[in-house]
């Protein structure tokens, strides 16, 4: 009887310990998390006050994160300006027709993978969740070869 109630007590002194190190972990996991957020945070906030500063108060040698005299003007002539506009307009249709083409195919494609069983099917959408694991700035490097393998075949023809 006596060895159940040691165990009983040392088990209870050891939920003590665990929860005591669950706080600790707790609190350094929301330490992490603020410096993680102040890190993420700070530069579109820098871009945000930069851009209510005029021209003269970016160039001048004071506090950079605070705005002494406010002002709209730089959003007032990106939206007049008629070339900030064309560029605007032009990304907006790519956009928007990337997304349409993009849903036309990969919905259709993904009701087949996940639906239809055929030969290779299995294979295929191994193949398809796989390439997740690949990071986007790997292609950086095949992709330029392409545009310059691109650019000197157009190039030779002029």
């Amino acid at each position: 009887m006596a060895a159940v109630l040691e165990a009983s007590s040392a088990a209870k002194a050891n939920a003590g310990s665990m929860k005591r190190d669950h706080k600790r972990a707790l609190y350094w996991s929301y330490f992490f998390l603020i410096l993680f957020v102040i890190f993420f945070l700070l530069p579109p906030v820098y871009m945000l006050i930069t851009s209510l500063k005029s021209s003269a108060e970016i160039g001048a040698i004071t506090n950079p994160w605070f705005v002494y005299e406010p002002t709209l003007e730089n959003y007032k002539a990106l939206i007049t300006s008629e070339q900030y506009l064309t560029f605007f307009k032009n990304s907006a249709i790519v956009s928007v027709v990337v997304v349409i083409i993009t849903m036309l195919i990969s919905v259709p494609a993904a009701f087949a993978l996940a639906r239809m069983k055929f030969w290779g099917s299995t294979a295929l959408g191994m193949g398809v969740f796989l390439t997740y694991l690949i990071p986007e700035t790997l292609l950086f490097i095949p992709l330029f070869k392409i545009f310059a393998w691109v650019q000197d075949l157009t190039a030779s023809r002029r």
